[in-house]
């Protein structure tokens, strides 16, 4: 009688364990809340969000901790995240008081060139926004070059290593009205295109033309021609929207020609290359900057042409 007991409550304890594991798994409280960026935090009545640094807490979601009135943040830690956009497009946006500053955010890769743009709702000679483009630490990002033309002003830099880069856009600082109302854009411009040292020039034979840009500003495409003495070459350059211009240098470096910077009547520039040394001779394009209306960037076209019949 004892071992039936004691065997029946045994299998009563059995069943009970069998019941309560095949209860229904408690529901997710968290599976219908969208926090965005923040996190969803459940608790014993609750849940919340856990809103990351830049951000506040706004109902069942996060919103980036911008000053009221304000269009976007002016920390790195509000700043708004952009994405590289097509040619031509853009974005419109304000600075709501002559001391607002926006922040904007991207994703950069080793090797590409980004070019960040204000561009300024009122016509004149200068513009009246400036961008600076940022590292995490909120300093002048290394190798970032600012640029200004006619109603805008750009930033760019070809990025050497992978991560965050944030663009600031100011009033420019010597505009003697403010213009709250601006235009902006985020390029992705690739890698780039030609080398810019004497040492990597790129070979371009005779009889053909390359086609490249100038960017960010300050960039050089050096370029290379294998002359034979007694002969004579021609070089040509020509820009699309700049001036294009030229250094040519002979086989020891020596300085041959260098286009005239202050000539505006034309976007081209020509050299002919007589009674040279026989060698490899050097050619370093560029973009005149100390032009009217000139931002030191653009594209171009170069050839190489043999004048002897």
């Amino acid at each position: 009688m004892l071992r039936s007991v004691s065997s029946l409550a045994k299998a009563l304890a059995f069943a009970v364990l069998c019941a309560c594991s095949a209860e229904a798994p408690q529901p997710d409280p968290c599976e219908d809340v969208d926090c965005g960026p923040g996190q969803c935090v459940p608790s014993s009545e609750q849940v919340a969000c856990s809103c990351p640094q830049g951000y506040v807490p706004a109902g069942m979601s996060c919103k980036r901790n911008v000053r009221e009135g304000d269009d976007h943040g002016d920390s790195i830690e509000a700043a708004t995240p952009v994405e590289p956009m097509e040619p031509f497009q853009s974005v419109a946006a304000n600075l709501d008081n002559p001391d607002d500053v926006d922040l904007f955010s991207f994703h950069v890769t080793a090797g590409r060139i980004y070019r960040f743009t204000c561009h300024g709702l009122m016509a004149g000679y200068t513009p009246s926004c400036r961008v600076t483009l940022l590292g995490a630490d909120g300093l002048e990002l290394p190798g970032s070059v600012g640029t200004g033309s006619v109603s805008s002003y750009q930033s760019g830099v070809l990025a050497t290593q992978g991560g965050t880069v944030y663009a600031r856009v100011e009033r420019y600082p010597s505009s003697s009205t403010f213009h709250p109302s601006y235009k902006y854009s985020l390029l992705d411009r690739g890698p780039d295109d030609f080398a810019n040292t004497l040492t990597e020039a790129t070979l371009v034979p005779v009889g053909t033309t390359v086609s490249g840009s100038i960017e960010p500003y300050g960039d050089l495409d050096v370029f290379a021609l294998d002359a034979v003495a007694g002969r004579a070459y021609r070089l040509s350059c020509g820009g699309a929207t700049s001036k294009c211009g030229m250094r040519v240098r002979g086989p020891g470096g020596e300085l041959l020609y260098q286009s005239e910077m202050y000539e505006i009547s034309k976007r081209d520039d020509t050299f002919d290359l007589r009674g040279m040394q026989e060698g490899r001779h050097t050619v370093e394009l560029f973009v005149a900057s100390a032009i009217l209306f000139s931002n030191g960037i653009g594209d171009y076209t170069f050839s190489v042409a043999d004048l002897e019949p």
